[in-house]
């Protein structure tokens, strides 16, 4: 492919570039569409990446979401196994790793990609988990039950991955340089969590940060901060994400912890940004915010896919908010959020034998809610905040969460 026009570009394979292709073909079936992705996939789903068992086979086939193939057939251009290297928003103009395209909209859908800290960079038995190709390799990697596993980051990813090796049966370590994993819901959460995994058999090591690897006998450990030697013939590095952004360097677009956009997600003239990539001014809590959840890249892939046809047709672009949400399944356990925290916030905790639920409240106001289990009830608090939540109308909705109060 040398140069070549079409209606709308979508950069990126994921889900949020996905549902903006959905999108633009149900509003506007006339408008020609391309989806630039480097996988070699059609868009699939990430979170059973971390999730499936390992005595079940991961299928990618079974993965692709399975609209994808439709909207394939409806005339969506999937470009597979290229990659974007440039933007030229002057002349519309993406340049892609086998040549250029030209457009009238486009949306960028590239999220982010693994951050590998410098230690182990490089290193052979060293593993990300962000696509399918590399959950197909770790699980190769820790198929034979007599090596080593550590984990270098609880967060969420880390601690999945940890409840699927602890359910086959194998020993797993978990490493964070943070005492309270989860620290930004608050110590009650972390505590909760530390709990969830100690509770299952997850070695924990909290509070010590990795300072050397070592290799002896044909085996591996990690050298902790305070001289602990944790066993790590695989290794697993889940310590955060970056925004994918290096081939709009030379865009003039905007970045601030991503592409910075406005309500409707416009980053530039003719430009919109949906997913984990994008940070923009979200009207139902009054502040600039990036996620990295599922759910809300869908929510946007979709907005931006109509604001792109609204371009076009010379209509008013719609303002994009909502409530950010996601869920992680870890030991049988479902934990769910659903807000947006400032960190100011004074956390109300209700535990049951059902499970713990946890309020954030600013004032009079119910600004989040996070649950682990308490299925039911999570999911009116969620219904609830799409709106302002007083912390009365949570009283009259759920009384023995006043009843069974802890103010921390």
């Amino acid at each position: 492919m040398t140069g070549s026009t079409t209606d709308v570009v979508i950069v990126g394979g994921s889900t949020a570039g996905l549902r903006a292709a959905e999108a633009v073909a149900r509003h506007a079936p006339e408008l020609s569409v391309t989806v630039i992705s480097d996988e070699p996939h059609l868009p699939y789903e990430l979170p059973p990446l971390s999730k499936v068992a390992l005595d079940d086979q991961l299928d990618v086939g079974a993965l692709v979401y399975p609209f994808a193939a439709g909207l394939r057939d409806q005339g969506v251009d999937f470009r597979l196994n290229t990659r974007a290297r440039a933007l030229d928003t002057k002349s519309n103009t993406v340049f892609l790793s086998d040549g250029e395209l030209t457009y009238r909209a486009l949306v960028i859908a590239t999220g982010c990609e693994a951050l590998i800290p410098p230690l182990f960079a490089g290193r052979p038995g060293v593993h990300a988990l962000r696509r399918f190709e590399d959950a197909t390799a770790l699980r190769a990697a820790v198929a034979d039950p007599a090596l080593s596993v550590a984990i270098v980051g609880a967060g969420f990813i880390g601690g999945e991955f940890a409840s699927t090796l602890v359910t086959a049966g194998r020993a797993v370590s978990l490493i964070d340089l943070a005492a309270k994993p989860l620290g930004r819901f608050g110590e009650p959460v972390a505590d909760a969590y530390v709990a969830l995994h100690r509770d299952a058999g997850v070695g924990l090591f909290l509070g010590s940060g990795v300072v050397d690897v070592a290799e002896e006998d044909g085996r591996r450990s990690l050298v902790l901060d305070d001289g602990t030697r944790v066993p790590a013939d695989v290794i697993v590095v889940g310590v955060g994400v970056r925004p994918s952004i290096d081939w709009l360097r030379d865009s003039g677009l905007t970045f601030d912890n991503g592409i910075l956009a406005d309500a409707t997600l416009r980053a530039a003239d003719n430009v919109f940004v949906a997913g984990d990539v994008v940070r923009w001014p979200n009207a139902r809590f009054g502040t600039v915010m990036r996620t990295e959840h599922w759910t809300s890249a869908a929510e946007q892939g979709r907005a931006a896919g109509i604001n792109a046809v609204k371009l076009i047709r010379g209509s008013e672009s719609e303002d994009f908010a909502n409530v950010p949400y996601f869920w992680s399944d870890q030991h049988g356990i479902r934990i769910q959020f659903s807000g947006h925290l400032n960190g100011d916030e004074e956390i109300v905790a209700s535990r049951t034998t059902d499970g713990s639920l946890f309020l954030y409240r600013r004032g009079e106001v119910v600004t989040g809610v996070l649950a682990f289990e308490r299925r039911a009830q999570f999911v009116k608090l969620r219904a609830l905040l799409r709106r302002e939540l007083s912390w009365q109308a949570v009283g009259e909705l759920m009384p023995q969460t006043i009843l069974n109060k802890e103010y921390q």
